[in-house]
């Protein structure tokens, strides 16, 4: 299997994970999220119990935390399953995609050259 390289993306360009109804419920109603990531999910599209969620790759980092979180503090393995199975999607999307820098300023500038004087 040949492996794709990833797209690149400027800072804060939304991508589309797509997670079953189930899943996204699941995230909204029993998980300790923040409001900065559950925004993206309230304004997700549903079709053929699909959420198309719209975020930015640190929302999805941010949003794998989370499920990396609570999928290490459950002991219940169906649950674990569930968690691993979004987790595995997140990561897929994640791994699809690079984020590239736009700023100039952010480059280090050159070192001046020195120079040996005899005094």
């Amino acid at each position: 299997m040949a492996t794709t390289k990833p797209k690149r993306l400027k800072p804060g360009v939304k991508v589309v994970l797509k997670l079953k109804v189930e899943q996204v419920d699941f995230i909204v109603e029993r998980m300790l999220v923040d409001d900065d990531i559950l925004a993206p999910i309230y304004s997700a599209r549903v079709r053929d119990d699909i959420v198309s969620i719209e975020c930015t790759l640190g929302d999805l980092e941010e949003l794998a935390g989370y499920v990396a979180a609570e999928a290490n503090n459950t002991k219940d393995r169906t649950l674990r399953k569930e968690l691993d199975a979004i987790s595995d999607e997140i990561d897929r999307l994640n791994l699809s995609y690079v984020e590239t820098e736009t700023s100039k300023q952010e480059t280090p500038a050159p070192l001046p050259r020195l120079r040996l004087v005899k005094g």
